[in-house]
């Protein structure tokens, strides 16, 4: 059984571990990432700065008191939109866990939460050729809206 919990100011290593996890999966899709970044102090003090931030939201999916999955979200401030937003900032189900619903339930609980703060919507980046995320996320209420490009200046 899956249980969805309120991440705590003690869980800065699971949520570590948990996104290396992603980081791994993501290198497919963007050499340009640190690989060892979530396991690093710039790794730690971020998820510390989420864990501690009252206007930001985690939480961490466990099996049988294992984590398996997280998401954490916070506000995304753009001037020129009318609506309140909230954002996606990560989100990763260990491998052997996907395709179970879980990712749902992590989205759905930051459905939730950004609804009781008054939020209107919901914002999410994936890598464009990660199909799987992308189709994931349409699969739970998301729609495509624009797109980022770049470019080497090298």
């Amino acid at each position: 059984m899956i249980n969805i919990r309120t991440a705590n100011k003690n869980d800065s290593e699971v949520l570590q571990n948990l996104n290396q996890e992603v980081f791994v999966d993501n290198q497919q899709y963007d050499s340009d990432l640190k690989m060892g970044w979530s396991k690093s102090e710039n790794g730690k003090n971020y998820f510390n700065k989420i864990l501690n931030d009252p206007e930001s939201c985690c939480f961490i999916a466990e099996e049988n008191g294992q984590p398996v999955g997280y998401i954490s979200a916070s506000p995304r401030k753009v001037n020129y939109l009318k609506s309140k937003y909230f954002e996606i900032d990560n989100m990763g189900v260990a491998p052997k866990y996907r395709s179970k619903g879980i990712g749902s339930l992590l989205i759905d609980k930051c459905l939730g939460w950004a609804k009781i703060k008054g939020y209107n919507r919901l914002h999410v980046n994936a890598y464009f050729s990660n199909k799987k995320a992308v189709n994931f996320y349409k699969k739970n209420g998301f729609s495509e809206i624009d797109i980022s490009l770049q470019r080497n200046i090298q």
